[in-house]
Order: C-alpha cells, then sequence, then structure tokens
C-alpha cells in the first residue's frame, strides 16, 4: 500500500502546486480588471502610466523569468529530497533524479524564452 501512496502524493503534490500557480495568477489578473473596470464605469480618468503599471503585471518576460527560477528550485528541491533517503535505498534516488529532470527542463526552457525575450 504503500509503495502506491508515495509516487501518488508526489504526483499529486505536483498538480496542486501548479493548480495553485495558477489559481493565483488568474486572481491577480482578474482583480486588476476588475480595479480598472470600475475606475472606468465610475467616470474615472485612466492614465497612461496606470495602465502601463497593470500591463506590466502580466508582462509575459517577467512571468517566464519567475516560472523558470520557481521550476528550477522545485527540481533542486527534489534531488536534496533524493539525498536525504537512506542509502540502503539507491534506486529512490534515481526515481527522485527522473522525477527532478521534468521541473529543472522545464525551468530551463522558461529561462531561454526569458532571455530570448529581451534582444
Amino acid at each position: 500500500m504503500e509503495e502506491i501512496l508515495v509516487p501518488i502524493s508526489i504526483f499529486a503534490a505536483v498538480v496542486a502546486i501548479i493548480w495553485l500557480f495558477s489559481h493565483y495568477n488568474y486572481k491577480k489578473r482578474l482583480t486588476a480588471h476588475e480595479t480598472l473596470r470600475l475606475a472606468v464605469e465610475k467616470g474615472q480618468e485612466v492614465s497612461p502610466e496606470l495602465v502601463e503599471r497593470m500591463s506590466y503585471l502580466n508582462d509575459p518576460a517577467k512571468s517566464d523569468l519567475r516560472r523558470g527560477i520557481l521550476l528550477i528550485a522545485f527540481g533542486v528541491a527534489f534531488i536534496c529530497l533524493g539525498a536525504m533517503i537512506p542509502h540502503d535505498e539507491p534506486d529512490a534516488f534515481r526515481g527522485m533524479l527522473g522525477i527532478s529532470s521534468f521541473p529543472i527542463i522545464l525551468g530551463a526552457a522558461y529561462l531561454g524564452l526569458w532571455r530570448f525575450s529581451h534582444d
């Protein structure tokens, strides 16, 4: 039973973390748009500086940098977790290296997107 629950919980944690990031970003964008909409409905003048600042919240290049760093940190955390496994389980460490490769490679891809968007 334990050999089934551990992998399921690891993958469920990955899904939960991705969902939390997506949900937080959605809420942030929704709040910014609602604020702008309310200002326009109340007849307040919307300055170009305000629109620029609000668009900075959704800057894809900035998001790529953040996502890349977070995914690489997440992969490194899996490597550290694998290093804490007792040495009588060498296959477990290899499994953690395999799992950690996915967020590290995705993080590197996001960092590449960030880098090439600044040229």
